[in-house]
């Protein structure tokens, strides 16, 4: 390998390092971040196994602690953040009796999405959409539970039903109105990424958290929930 070729796989590792998530998969737990994938896809569909309505069942207890839980990425070009933008402070979710603080977060060290630890918070991906970008989809994404504080507010996410108003309120001092498009259940191996994560569609809101059953031998929650929600107005 010459010094050239060198160079470039070293810069094609640090971009993977702080690109787009792409992948939930595995338990919920006591790490800060959501699961880790395991095979990239070659190219999202948007084809995915779902059931729209589909409530999302209640933790189980679990008799061990899970194992921490991470989300995979795949190169992209790292959108400027800057501290003029206007980022999420809280998510209500009216239908869900939900209200809940967001905190923006990155990438882990190990290249992963990083996610509140505390389930009592919800992620924004700040590497993604900003929430008054014009295109692309804005993710937020947190865990249901941990076993270090119990089971969280989004366990009640899935009452939402598509036409529910849902709200972002900002650090400017506006709220984001929107109305939700779909509520899906999704095997975690049939996540449509690129649409979930899409940077250049229409506007949309995405909420992601884990769904299903709990199946601690099969390596934990075997759904995702994503609730997505188009803008008002």
């Amino acid at each position: 390998m010459n010094r050239r070729t060198a160079v470039v796989a070293l810069v094609a590792t640090l971009i993977t390092l702080v690109a787009v998530p792409v992948f939930w998969y595995g338990r919920e737990g006591q790490g800060d971040s959501a699961p880790r994938q395991t095979s990239p896809p070659a190219g999202a569909t948007g084809a995915v196994t779902s059931t729209p309505g589909r409530t999302a069942r209640s933790p189980k207890p679990v008799t061990a602690p899970p194992a921490p839980s991470s989300v995979g990425a795949r190169p992209a070009e790292l959108p400027t953040v800057t501290s003029e933008q206007a980022v999420p402070l809280e998510l209500i979710v009216g239908s869900a009796d939900l209200r809940i603080p967001v905190v923006p977060t990155g990438v882990a060290q190990d290249g992963q999405m990083e996610l509140p630890p505390n389930p009592n918070r919800i992620g924004w991906y700040k590497f993604g959409p900003a929430p008054a970008a014009p295109r692309g989809s804005v993710v937020l994404g947190g865990h249901l539970d941990s076993r270090e504080y119990g089971v969280g507010p989004l366990v009640r996410l899935g009452r939402t039903r598509p036409g529910d108003p849902i709200s972002l309120r900002l650090s400017d001092g506006r709220t984001l109105r929107y109305r939700t498009e779909a509520v899906r259940n999704v095997n975690k191996q049939a996540l449509a990424l690129d649409v979930v994560f899409d940077r250049t569609g229409p506007h949309r809101l995405q909420l992601v958290t884990c769904g299903g059953e709990y199946l601690p031998d099969r390596g934990g929650y075997q759904e995702n929930l994503v609730v997505t929600a188009v803008p008002v107005g």
